[in-house]
């Protein structure tokens, strides 16, 4: 069972995931920016994985597992400017339109 304050912090930390994402698609940021952007990403991602494993949604934690993959900082993927701006932008749509209330 999730309780009301974890999904209010999933909610923020989605806003703060998708804002986030969209601003990394201008390209003038220095590589501080992105290394920083891999781990809130990551750390949204893994806190989703975490609550909608609570909540038996596996559609969604499957997809969250998928992002913190692709934004780990430990062992990161390397892509063009290019590629990351389209995989940004499909992230941050995901992390938009991810539940964010507790199924009941």
């Amino acid at each position: 069972m999730v309780t009301k304050e974890q999904a209010e912090y999933r909610k923020l930390f989605s806003k703060i995931a998708t804002i986030a994402l969209l601003v990394a698609v201008i390209p003038v940021w220095p590589y501080f920016f992105y290394q920083a952007l891999k781990l809130v990403i990551f750390g949204a991602a893994a806190f989703s994985v975490y609550l909608y494993h609570k909540e038996k949604n596996k559609r969604w934690m499957l997809t969250m597992i998928v992002i913190a993959i692709v934004f780990n900082p430990i062992n990161p993927l390397y892509f063009g400017h290019f590629f990351w701006s389209i995989v940004d932008l499909v992230v941050s749509v995901l992390f938009f339109k991810s539940p964010k209330e507790a199924r009941q």
